[in-house]
């Protein structure tokens, strides 16, 4: 689950220092990965295709099957943990909640 709303971001000192080593010389390190990312993605490459469709359009959202239950009959604590990842069981038969 994401972290609560008004909530500060933990500090992550690796990507920090990271982005400075891309971003040192003017960006020019992180435009040579770039192009090579793009001359993969010219090859063929599905990774690098994927990882440039993703940074452009960002990632699909993914599909969760509960056709046995209409959303507005799940619970507050169903909706939740699909949204965690986790496909809970069905409470009391789907039961409005």
């Amino acid at each position: 689950m994401g972290r609560p709303i008004g909530g500060v971001n933990k500090a992550k000192p690796f990507a920090d220092t990271l982005r400075v080593a891309l971003l040192s010389g003017g960006g020019r390190r992180l435009s040579i990965i770039a192009e090579k990312l793009a001359e993969k993605a010219e090859q063929g490459d599905i990774q690098a295709i994927r990882e440039i469709a993703d940074r452009l359009d960002g990632k699909p959202a993914q599909d969760i099957e509960r056709g046995d239950v209409p959303l507005h009959k799940m619970s507050d604590a169903e909706l939740f943990a699909i949204i965690r990842g986790g496909i809970p069981e069905p409470v009391d038969g789907g039961r409005e909640g």
